[in-house]
């Protein structure tokens, strides 16, 4: 989905090109500057060297991003950057905290490397991708980019500490439980801190080759159990002396959790009065949403908004964000994704219907909302040209007002409670370590809304001091830090710089990442906090009275707890000892920056053969069966190219397509070109009297169809549930028929054949019909819309459709309309599937082309074509094969689906390889052509119709029946085979067949309606 259309240039530094929009010289400059920085850090780890220069697309904020056609995959609200291997680009947004965009352009550049390496390496391919897995693929490029030490990845691995939960490399290769990421950057950890970093290559490239548990063999001698076992020691001794208390119960009554909420209940916001909280969670399963609830018992009072139940959201901004109450606690404002950017989006929270839906103007991403106390006013951090500060909006006037106006990070404000500061974090500070080290932290600072004036309270140095809060007096500040490994919550005594420790937990409060808002504070001193164990997000509601307040030094600091096992590095120790230099490194002269024009670059995307075939046959003489197919586009992805060429058979079966698509703007557009032969064959006995001797002939007639089309195509999205489609084509048919006869004397005795090719005339004699070429030019639109979210093996909730009509021009004169109306109610853990599905031809020629039928098992199940082995009359009666065929069409069905096998929030019974659902279905048809009779009572004879069977030139006569619906209910289980096809065996009792008592089982390979 593209809103807008960005107009790239190109900047060109030693190792890459720069593709960006971006109108920042400043943030560009750096931003080059620190890639140059990266490659050279990297490279002492891969010891590989760009030959040429890797391109790196840069978006300036995430709903841009989200908008990118470099991958034709969905983009989530997770997802930071990514880097698409057969071009080696790197594709990432700015992000709101400079932090975040180094940490992100580091990580890419690792895979970046990675490709690389596995591409120019003497004996790798890409393919040798498939060898690596995830964790090992995510974690190494984590490591690269951070470290050995991140108090957030300590806290997840000192959760599988207490939790007894350490995973074996076994386990997460193969379980889907462990988050690659934070686990693959802890096990690199430990690899580089134990054997050194020198390590990590030749790790990475040997399990590219043999996979990961030949590679450890192969690297370090023993096996993949032995060197678990050792990870799992060393976790487990660095963490046992930190362990306090291994009961420890967090503060304050836990509201909400994984009963009444879901696994991950994040960004809560507590309501000025104490009374409401509203959170987001995917205790729904298929979406992340908004929730309100009682404050003091967590009981669930309803989605506040949802994706489901407003069109305005394209997706809430999660991650990263939250929002924030009215004071009179009736309306609720918070940050959404919606026509490619962020929106202001305020509910009536007794209701939840929309009071407001607003952009913030060049502020194209914003989040973290605060309310201030007049009502009037909201303020958020926001990125403009990729800049991040903190802006305020006037909800009355509409207006827009800058506070911060610098090259700082300003990040999760919160206003006092008398409206006149707003306390917030920033990196406006930096520390220089006892070992020379110089880090740039988020700490805390105050601004004055009249004068727009800062100042910074320097606490906890080198330490990550977030998510802020005034408290009910405006005399304290509450806020989050990690000033000794852990994430726990302090009191800052605005009068006296006081610090109090208020919490000591051995995991933290948190949210989704270390930089997600996990505290609200009501007018009342109520304070609401996010609390992460057991791989979850609880909800806790408490006093400070219920706090055990522990004064602290403000400049004490220890990262102890904040270090990857194990805390020494005993090898050579080249990515942490970078990392804390990162700072102090010399950049790269802003002379070597340099504009360049743009080329589009098309390069290969994907290329694939079907191998080579050949055969020889004495009857119908060789055939050669091969294909290939490739899709090409620019650097950009805005223009894609496909071709495709296959062959089987002989020289006349020789099919291509050559395809064209423009995704530049909001409408995208294309077309194509292609030749494709349709191979059929019909059979017939005859007598042939040669040289006075009378032959038995039995004739094989090849028919070869050759469409040859010329289409064009358009489609224009209203939203990413919505778009319509215009697209018009000429297409040309024509037929050749190559006619093979064997020859018999005596009425067995064989004597030969040959093989020639027969006239359009002598076909059409044959067979009936009309064998001449013709075109058939035709126009189409459609209207099409899908919110749907797919379970397993089928769509579980939502709705979809397709309203379409084509019309056909020249010897058929014809107009096709589709209408397909499908809704899903889910009532937990059923769903409810209907689906009301039609197609016809109606006009001149309707009858003439090949017959719809609905007994498809993707229509109408029991009543497939091979399932009437009992019935010798299958097409002359009132409910055989002829009820089921005719130029128009009418389906219905009705489904209750039960995920059956698979996830555990979802699936009635656990599975991690076999996912399938379970399903109970009706089915009705009915298919009828101009002229038809319908009923819906048992159908009566109309007529009769007589033709000439082709095989023996006998005369037979069909009865006509009235046409009525036919009808079945039954079963199925539909299995997702690896997330590569579904396939759905299924017992079915049509109740309109009478060859057969019982039911008939019947197989279908394809996803649920």
């Amino acid at each position: 989905m593209r809103y807008k259309t960005l107009d790239f240039k190109v900047k060109s530094t030693p190792h890459f090109d720069f593709y960006t929009y971006l109108n920042n010289d400043s943030l560009l400059r750096r931003f080059a500057q620190e890639s140059e920085l990266w490659y050279e850090l990297h490279q002492q780890v891969f010891r590989d060297t760009f030959e040429r220069k890797n391109p790196l697309i840069l978006y300036n904020n995430h709903p841009d991003f989200q908008q990118t056609t470099a991958t034709s995959g969905e983009i989530s609200v997770g997802t930071g950057g990514f880097t698409e291997g057969m071009k080696n680009r790197v594709v990432m947004p700015l992000m709101q905290i400079n932090n975040q965009t180094r940490h992100v352009l580091g990580h890419e550049l690792v895979h970046a490397f990675q490709y690389h390496s596995l591409m120019e390496g003497d004996s790798t391919r890409l393919e040798n991708i498939g060898n690596l897995p995830l964790w090992m693929i995510e974690g190494m490029a984590e490591y690269l980019s951070i470290g050995k030490k991140d108090a957030f990845t300590a806290m997840w691995m000192r959760d599988a500490y207490l939790n007894k939960d350490i995973p074996t490399l076994r386990d997460l290769t193969e379980s889907g439980r462990y988050f690659p990421y934070r686990y693959g950057q802890a096990f690199w950890s430990y690899v580089g801190a134990t054997y050194g970093d020198t390590v990590i290559v030749p790790l990475f490239k040997a399990t590219a080759k043999y996979g990961y548990q030949n590679a450890i063999q192969y690297i370090f001698g023993y096996d993949e159990p032995t060197l678990s076992g050792l990870w799992r020691s060393s976790v487990e001794n660095a963490y046992a002396p930190l362990l306090k208390d291994t009961a420890q119960t967090p503060l304050g009554n836990m509201v909400i959790n994984n009963k009444n909420g879901g696994n991950m209940n994040v960004s809560p916001a507590i309501s000025p009065d104490g009374k409401l909280i509203a959170f987001l969670s995917e205790k729904e399963l298929f979406s992340i949403d908004l929730f309100l609830a009682d404050a003091k018992t967590g009981r669930i009072i309803r989605n506040l908004s949802s994706r489901q139940s407003n069109s305005h959201i394209d997706e809430f901004s999660y991650i990263e964000s939250a929002g924030s109450f009215s004071p009179d606690s009736r309306k609720f404002a918070f940050s959404i994704f919606s026509g490619g950017r962020n929106k202001l989006l305020i509910v009536n929270v007794e209701n939840g219907k929309t009071i407001m839906t607003e952009g913030m103007g060049d502020v194209g991403e914003f989040s973290n909302i605060t309310w201030s106390p007049d009502g009037v006013h909201v303020a958020f951090s926001g990125l403009k040209e990729g800049q991040s500060d903190i802006f305020m909006y006037n909800i009355e006037n509409k207006t827009l007002t800058q506070l911060t106006n610098d090259p700082y990070s300003d990040y999760q404000p919160s206003f006092s409670r008398d409206g006149k500061k707003i306390v917030f974090s920033t990196d406006r500070l930096s520390y220089r370590g006892e070992d020379g080290e110089v880090a740039i932290p988020m700490t805390i600072a105050v601004l004055d809304i009249q004068s727009k004036a800062v100042s910074v309270i320097d606490v906890f140095p080198r330490a990550n001091n977030l998510n802020p809060q005034f408290g009910s007096n405006d005399e304290h500040i509450y806020f989050l830090s990690n000033r000794d490994g852990f994430r726990n919550l302090y009191k800052y005594t605005l009068a006296d710089e006081k610090v109090e420790q208020l919490t000591d937990y051995f995991t933290g409060i948190s949210g989704i990442t270390e930089y997600s808002p996990a505290l609200s504070v009501s007018n009342e001193d109520d304070i609401i906090y996010s609390y992460y164990r057991s791989q979850r997000y609880t909800i806790y509601n408490a006093k400070p009275e219920d706090f055990k307040a522990t004064e602290v030094s403000p400049t004490e600091v220890d990262f102890t707890a904040a270090m990857l096992p194990p805390p020494q590095s005993y090898g050579v120790d080249v990515v942490n000892t970078n990392l804390g230099n990162f700072n102090l490194f010399r950049r790269i002269n802003s002379s070597l920056i340099k504009p360049i024009p743009y080329k589009p670059k098309f390069q290969l995307d994907y290329l694939q053969g079907s191998g080579v075939g050949v055969a020889v046959g004495s009857r119908y003489g060789a055939g050669l069966a091969s294909g290939v197919q490739g899709i090409f586009s620019d650097i950009l992805g805005r223009n894609q190219l496909f071709a495709g060429l296959a062959i089987n058979g002989e020289i006349y079966d020789f099919g291509g397509q050559f395809a064209y698509i423009n995704q530049k703007s909001r409408i995208g557009w294309g077309g194509s070109v292609s030749h494709i032969p349709y191979m059929s064959g019909l059979m017939s006995y005859g007598q042939e009297t040669i040289n006075d001797i009378t032959y038995l002939t039995e004739n094989t007639d090849i028919i070869r169809t050759f469409q040859t089309q010329v289409d064009g195509f358009a489609m224009y999205p209203f939203s990413r549930t919505t778009r319509f489609e215009l697209g018009a084509a000429f297409a040309r048919y024509g037929y050749r028929i190559d006619r093979f006869t064997n020859y018999y004397q005596n009425g067995y005795y064989f004597v030969g054949s040959d093989r020639r090719r027969i006239s359009n005339e002598e076909a059409s004699a044959t067979y009936g019909g009309n064998f001449e070429s013709f075109t058939l030019p035709q126009v189409n639109a459609a209207f099409v819309g899908d919110n749907s979210f797919f379970g397993v093996a089928a769509p579980l909730n939502g709705y979809r459709y397709r309203l379409a009509a084509e019309k056909y021009f020249g010897r058929f004169n014809f107009t096709a309309y589709t209408a397909d109306l499908r809704k899903y109610n889910r009532y937990k853990p059923v769903t409810l599937a209907a689906r009301a599905y039609t197609y016809m031809r109606v006009g001149d020629g309707e009858d003439r082309l090949f017959p719809l039928f609905i007994g498809y098992p993707f229509l109408v199940r029991g009543y497939e074509s091979g399932s009437y082995y009992n019935n010798s009359n299958s097409y002359s009666n009132s409910n055989g094969l002829n009820q089921l065929m005719g130029s128009r069409m009418a389906v219905f069905n009705l489904e209750a689906r039960l995920p059956f096998t698979g996830p555990e929030r979802l699936a009635q019974i656990k599975s991690g390889m076999f996912f399938s659902d379970l399903n109970v279905f009706f089915d009705a048809g009915i298919a009828w052509s101009a002229g038809d009779k319908l009923t819906f009572s048992n159908p009566q004879k109309v007529g009769e119709q007589q033709y000439i069977d082709s095989s023996n030139g006998e005369i037979v006569t069909v009865d006509i029946y009235e046409r009525a619906p036919v009808m079945s209910a039954g079963i199925s289980l539909r299995v997702n085979v690896f997330g590569y096809f579904v396939l759905e065996p299924y017992y079915a009792f049509p109740f309109n067949r009478s060859d057969i008592k019982a039911g008939t089982f019947g197989l279908n390979f394809a996803p649920g309606w």
